[in-house]
């Protein structure tokens, strides 16, 4: 069996380069579908509809990933995680995952993110101001008495 196809790719070279595209792009099509799940930013992940329970009324939502992270970052300098998405019907901040471990892993996240940029930011602060020595005060008579030294310079 195996002289045949020997012969056959011996006959046909091209067909050996086919077969060989032919397993590269399913390797490549396995290994992203393989990555899909481990980015919390695809596009994929962000357009999962997930059900939100609000825990005063009982009611339930469904929103996209996308939509409640978007809310929750729109909070403040940092997330509680015992603080949910907003009530619509209440205003208070009672709706949440049905997997608890997966709201608190998310909260973390974005409160570590939330803490990277702050401190990112802070040192392109620092950074940006110029270390100046301070000023000499100078009193308005040694003023006037430096500026007409400046101006007997420049006569000579």
């Amino acid at each position: 069996m195996f002289n045949k196809i020997r012969d056959l790719l011996d006959k046909a070279p091209w067909l050996g380069w086919v077969f060989a595209a032919v397993l590269l792009a399913v390797s490549v099509v396995i290994y992203q579908r393989g990555q899909g799940g481990t980015d919390p930013y695809s596009p994929e992940r962000m357009r999962e509809t997930v059900t939100i329970r609000f825990t005063d009324t009982e009611d339930e939502i469904e929103m996209t990933r996308g939509q409640m992270d978007k809310e929750l970052r729109q909070r403040g300098a940092s997330l509680n995680p015992n603080e949910g998405i907003i009530n619509p019907k209440t205003g208070k901040p009672t709706g949440f995952l049905f997997n608890k471990a997966e709201w608190e892993q998310m909260i973390t996240r974005i409160n570590a993110e939330k803490a990277a940029v702050r401190s990112a930011a802070a040192g392109r602060e620092s950074a940006k101001k110029p270390s100046v020595a301070p000023r000499q005060e100078v009193s308005p008579e040694e003023a006037a008495k430096l500026l007409e030294a400046a101006k007997q310079q420049e006569k000579k």
